[in-house]
């Protein structure tokens, strides 16, 4: 199933961003973030090595990326395997 979302919301002085959903972890991230179209930083990092975002949360929000935290079983196990 397709997650992506390509929502805009206002940041900073009205800009716009791009919103997708990642495809793995489900969350919403800010889609120049990530050098994976379908991925958010944190599981394009974990899954194939890309960047990772260095994530600055406040309220349940990464403020770079916009990820929320979200993981999945699978991500773990790599982070554990590191």
């Amino acid at each position: 199933m397709n997650l992506l979302c390509n929502k805009l919301v206002n940041k900073d002085l009205n800009q716009k961003k791009e919103i997708n959903a990642c495809n793995e972890c489900e969350s919403e991230y800010y889609a120049d973030t990530s050098e994976m179209e379908h991925l958010c930083p944190n599981c394009s990092h974990f899954l194939y090595g890309y960047a990772n975002c260095d994530h600055r949360m406040k309220d349940e929000r990464c403020t770079k990326c916009y990820w929320n935290g979200n993981t999945t079983d699978y991500i773990k196990g790599l982070k554990n395997d590191q």
